[in-house]
């Protein structure tokens, strides 16, 4: 068969999908906040890592209810 030892082909291609689009949500993410090269002001820099840090803090809370 084509299945590869320790691989779980029926949530595989789910998990490998979700981890490509979270990678493109980041890239995203760095081109809105950087588009054109422009300057960004250290207030907008705070706001824009402090909700970066809100995000983890969810990411964490959602981690440990699994």
């Amino acid at each position: 068969m084509d299945e590869q030892p320790g691989r779980d082909s029926a949530t595989e291609p789910s998990l490998i999908d979700e981890m490509r689009e979270l990678g493109q949500a980041f890239s995203a993410l760095g081109k809105t906040a950087f588009k054109g090269g422009r300057v960004l002001s250290v207030e907008l820099l705070r706001s824009i890592r402090a909700i970066v840090d809100r995000a983890r803090e969810e990411i964490d809370r959602i981690a440990e209810k699994k």
